[in-house]
């Protein structure tokens, strides 16, 4: 009896040793470490957040790649909300973090540190950004793309001469506009619905803090980005820059009031300490059409004078029927992979006429693109409306600043 309670004494002693051995593993990921992994099995399942929860009960020890892999919020440390993190993820509620994705490389190397500019890491095409991070084209053109934003992976959309693109956790899309050769300032295309050929009476209040803020982050940054379609509504009622076509879900945001379009830019994207959504003004406006002809995209009467060859207008030759129900939907309406800045619908920006009134741009799909006055509307026209009107025809454009 003795020898049989002393074997089940040997016995137990060995399984609890057994499982403090286990609870005092350094769980380490091998290969590519991906946001979220903690478990190091190159998949985000729910068994990672509970490895997070062992980790912070002191049941199992996260080590190296396995510990970086468990901050899935990327605040440098780990605690419960990276666990929850990752059950918003499986439970496809919206996270602003790219769990998932494959986090860079961490070697200690020479080469590595060679790779950090401007206190930001590299990122490459087809890349998700985990932290603030530096594109560089094979230009040697460069654009900073936020945290959770993605660069293309198609190549002709990752050259910023061209248009890079970048898509946001949202699956929104939008376009780099730099302004090192381009500067950011409202421009006299002499395209005004009022008549004239000045600027006089139009302007942007540069005096609102907000409008202080994207200025100073396109002057520190080189540019800013504009949203690569019309917007649409999203979740939340929040409005997202995607294509919609005739096979896609979702409408075009019309009705929308530039105060409303303000604060609805304004939300995208809250959280995100690296990006900030704005409802863009003249400045940004004439600035992209102008980054159109400075890149070589367009000679400057298409865009100021006839539109018609790239715009979606009831004259074009392409759209088959123009009809504003659609954005993204002709690739003949494309400019620099921005979409539709050309007819298709009137677009309201913050860019003020007078006293109470906004300005819509880029004309409509029921009008003719070509010169201004009279029956024609080509790209850079300017049209004023009191800014309480809610027009079924008027729709905006989201754009992002880099905090």
């Amino acid at each position: 009896m003795k020898n049989k309670k002393g074997i089940i004494f040997i016995v137990t002693m060995i399984i609890a040793a057994s499982i403090a051995v286990e609870s005092a593993v350094a769980v380490t990921a091998d290969s590519a470490v991906i946001l979220g992994d903690a478990d190091g099995d190159n998949d985000v399942t729910i068994t990672d957040a509970t490895a997070i929860q062992r980790h912070l009960a002191e049941f199992l020890q996260l080590d190296g790649d396995a510990l970086r892999a468990a901050d899935a919020d990327r605040d440098n440390s780990i605690s419960i909300l990276d666990a929850t993190c990752i059950q918003r993820y499986l439970a496809s509620l919206e996270v602003i973090y790219p769990i998932g994705a494959p986090l860079p490389d961490e070697s200690a190397t020479e080469e590595a540190t060679s790779e950090i500019q401007n206190g930001m890491p590299a990122i490459a095409a087809g890349q998700t950004a985990v932290v603030k991070s530096l594109y560089t084209d094979s230009n040697g053109d460069s654009a900073v793309i936020p945290t959770a934003f993605t660069v293309s992976a198609k190549a002709d959309e990752q050259t910023i001469a061209q248009g890079l693109v970048i898509t946001g956790p949202d699956g929104s899309e939008f376009v780099w506009v730099p302004t090192a050769a381009t500067p950011l300032t409202m421009r006299n295309f002499g395209s005004y619905f009022s008549g004239g050929s000045s600027l006089s009476g139009y302007y942007d209040e540069t005096d609102l803090d907000t409008y202080k803020e994207m200025e100073a982050s396109v002057e520190e940054y080189g540019g800013f980005y504009m949203g690569r379609f019309e917007a649409s509504q999203g979740e939340n009622n929040l409005p997202v820059s995607k294509r919609i076509t005739d096979s896609t879900q979702g409408r075009i945001w019309v009705q929308f009031s530039p105060q409303d379009a303000t604060i609805a830019c304004q939300k995208m994207y809250e959280g995100n300490d690296d990006v900030q959504g704005f409802f863009p003004w003249g400045a940004n406006w004439d600035t992209t059409l102008q980054w159109l002809i400075d890149s070589g995209c367009k000679i400057k009467s298409e865009i100021t004078s006839d539109s018609t060859s790239w715009g979606n207008y009831s004259n074009d030759t392409f759209s088959e029927g123009a009809r504003g129900n659609t954005t993204g939907m002709w690739e003949e309406a494309k400019a620099n992979n921005i979409y539709d800045l050309a007819g298709n619908n009137w677009e309201w920006t913050q860019e003020r006429y007078g006293s109470g009134n906004y300005v819509m741009r880029g004309g409509g799909y029921n009008l003719m693109g070509g010169a201004c006055p009279g029956n024609y509307y080509p790209a850079a026209i300017r049209d004023p409306l009191p800014g309480n009107n809610h027009h079924p025809n008027v729709v905006f454009r989201a754009a992002l600043y880099i905090k």
